[in-house]
This record gives structure tokens, sequence and C-alpha cells, in this order.
């Protein structure tokens, strides 16, 4: 009778423990509808949907009439839907319906001028997983995570929040949008879910961290959000996003060293030498300068500061250390440097640096804003307090004098700018 008790316990026992087993394939990615591109006469819109099938976006002005209309007919999860035939400079609803799913959000399209207004948002380092995440291959809590019973990442569900209160044009994300290594199966937790309020209504223009090309060298973020169309034109890996007086270039820097030989040189000095908008914007990964765990990178200054200085560029934002950090003062003779890796992962401490003009350790973000001849940089926590703010003027100056002679179009955008 004893050996019998202890037979069926053995086996309760194991019945529970096999509950716990990774035996369960990962839930299937699949996202509510999100813009992925918005340009001043067409637009994308992305879904994932967890099991094949066809969708449609409708595209409505601001009475109500179809404008535009776009179709998957054939059953499959990966939908870009793309219209053309938009307006510039106007505000249209959307809806797509697929699966007997319906999703509702807004394209903005730029107005394709050069003295247009620009807002954009930027945050980094934001991929962290809730803790479930690490369970959801268990039979006991597959279901579970499958259906979305759970909550996210606090502090990256808040960000998305907040981002979305502010309404950006559109949002650069500075890498590692996923940890801990960028896999397909952690996209839904860690970014499309916290980001649904926003993503619905404006892009992320995503950089390639080092987290996210460590599955696959980062196929799954090209795949969940590039259009065909970016990939195409660049690869995907590098992006040039042009609105009104602002450019902005998101780069790759992965690798063991930037240098003239890194593939993303070449891409980055022709840009910079063909771009005539009175701001520019670089945005990679990694810091020149860290106050944090990364420290000062030796490739960065010698290969990397020069070309942006060269070139009069405005700004170079980086994540990778999980704090803010601003190096240098607007209208020096290189860039201010800005580092926004705050985004909703664990903090890293910051210590002093000789070159440091503002050091935090926090959860946040920037918004960036033209305002009369300065472009607005104003950084804040997740609960709207200030961590952060100055404004970068037009080249002027010596600056002013070699984009002339350089870049004479871009000189005539600067005199001209009001």
């Amino acid at each position: 009778m004893n050996g019998r008790r202890w037979l069926r316990r053995g086996l309760l026992a194991a019945a529970f423990g096999a509950l716990w087993l990774n035996v369960a394939d990962d839930p299937p990615l699949r996202t509510a509808a999100y813009v992925m591109d918005v340009a001043p006469t067409a637009a994308t819109v992305g879904l994932i949907t967890a099991a094949p099938a066809a969708s449609e976006l409708t595209v409505r002005d601001e009475a109500g009439a179809v404008v535009a209309t776009a179709r998957v007919t054939g059953p499959q999860r990966r939908h870009q839907l793309r219209v053309a035939g938009l307006q510039p400079g106007r505000r249209y609803g959307y809806d797509v319906t697929s699966g007997g799913e319906r999703y509702a959000g807004v394209l903005r399209t730029p107005a394709g001028t050069p003295d247009e207004p620009v807002r954009f948002a930027v945050l980094g380092d934001s991929g962290g997983q809730p803790w479930w995440v690490w369970l959801q291959r268990t039979p006991l809590w597959h279901w579970p995570a499958r259906l979305g019973w759970f909550a996210d990442a606090g502090p990256v569900t808040q960000m998305g929040k907040a981002l979305a209160a502010w309404q950006p044009d559109f949002v650069v994300h500075l890498g590692d949008v996923i940890y801990p290594k960028g896999q397909q199966a952690h996209y839904m937790s860690g970014f499309f879910r916290p980001f649904a309020p926003v993503l619905r209504d404006a892009p992320f223009y995503a950089v390639l961290g080092n987290h996210d090309v460590m599955d696959a060298g980062g196929r799954q973020l090209l795949a969940n959000l590039r259009t065909d169309e970016q990939i195409a034109a660049t690869g995907g890996r590098n992006l040039s996003i042009a609105r009104g007086p602002v450019r902005v270039l998101v780069i790759d820097g992965n690798g063991e060293r930037f240098d003239a030989a890194h593939p993303t040189h070449a891409f980055l000095a022709r840009e910079l030498a063909a771009a005539t908008e009175p701001w520019l914007v670089v945005a990679g990964h990694f810091p020149v300068r860290s106050a944090s765990r990364q420290r000062d990178r030796a490739d960065l200054l010698l290969a990397l500061l020069p070309l942006l200085s060269e070139h009069g560029v405005s700004l170079y934002l980086s994540g990778h250390d999980h704090a803010y950090q601003r190096f240098g003062e607007p209208g020096g003779d290189e860039p201010v440097l800005v580092v926004s890796g705050g985004g909703g992962k664990d903090l890293y401490e910051v210590r002093p640096h000789p070159r440091a003009a503002k050091l935090a350790s926090a959860f946040h973000w920037c918004g960036l804003e033209v305002r009369g001849r300065s472009l607005q940089v104003r950084a804040q926590d997740v609960g709207g307090a200030p961590i952060d703010a100055f404004d970068l003027p037009l080249p002027a100056g010596e600056a002013l004098a070699r984009i002339r002679r350089q870049n004479p179009a871009r000189g005539l955008r600067i005199d001209a700018w009001k």
C-alpha cells in the first residue's frame, strides 16, 4: 500500500514538473496594425498575424471619404499594405481588417516642403522583457502568454504611453530594440505591445543595436520594421530620413571596428556630402564618448567624429549605455553628442567625465522639434520631469563658410532659413 501511495505521489510530481518544461513552441508573433513609413504622397502600414490570412487597408480623409485602399489577397502572416496618391501635409484615418480583426490609426503625411514643421522622438535600449516571457514555452504558461493575459515590462509600457501622448511625426530608436538576443519570440512582449499606442500612428526608424544582431544578424528587425522599398534601396541597415529642414541618418555601426573600410562609412560619407538640409542628425547605437560602462571609443573618435565635424553635423545620437549623457555645447566645432539609452531596460550608473555637460541615470526619452532658427532638444523622464534641454542653432561662422564651400546647395538653404 505504501509503495502505491509513493508511486502516485511520484507520478503527480512528475506531471506537475512536466508543466514547467520548455517543450512548447514560442507563441507566434502577432501585432496590431502599425505604421512602417510615411511619405508626402504614400504610406505603408504593417501587420503580422498569428496565422496566414488576407488583409485590407482603407484610408479616409478628414471628411470620412475613402481615398485609397490596399489588399493582401493571398493568405500570409506578414502584411505590408502600401497606398499611394495621398496629399502632402494631410491627416488621414485608416483601418486594417484581417481575419475578423479590425485595427485603426492615423497617417500624417509630411508636407515635403523645405520649411515644414518637424517633431520627432528619440529613445534607445528599450527591449526589456517581462518575467513571464521565459516561461512561455512551458505547458503551464504557454496559452496564457499566447492569449496576452500577462502585463509587459512596466518601464517599457510607460515609455510607449509617454511617446504616444507627445504625438511625434516619427520615432528614432537608437538600437537594442529587443533583449537579450533580438529573437523573434520576444518582439511581441518587448516592442509591439508596449509601443502599440504610438506605432499605430507614427513610424519607428530603428538603429540595429548589438543585441538586435545576435540572432541571424538582425534579420528580425529588418523584417519587422523595414519596408520592402527601404530594403531594396539600401539593404535596410542604413536609412536616410528627410523632414523639412532636418535630415536624420540612421546607421549600422556593428562590427569590431569603425573605420573607412566599414560598410557604413561609405554610406554616411555619401549622404552627408549630398544632404542639403540645414540640420543634420546622425543616429547610431554606439557612443563616441561615454561616462558609463562603455567609456570613450577610440575608433569612433578617430574615424566617425571627424567625418561628422567636417560636414557640419549638429547632433550625434546613440544608445548602448543605459543612461542619459550629453557631451559638448551647441554651436561648437564638434557635434553635440547625446547618449539616450534609458528606454526601459535596466539602468547603468554614470561617473564624472571631463567633457560631460549633463549626466543622469534615468528612464527617459528625447523630443526634438524645430522652433525658428533652432532645433530644440528636450530630454525628460517617463513621468515628464525635465532632465536636459538645449537648442541647436543653424551652422554659423567658420562652420557655415566650410559648408558653403563644400555643399553650396546646403549653404543656400541655411542662408534662406527664417
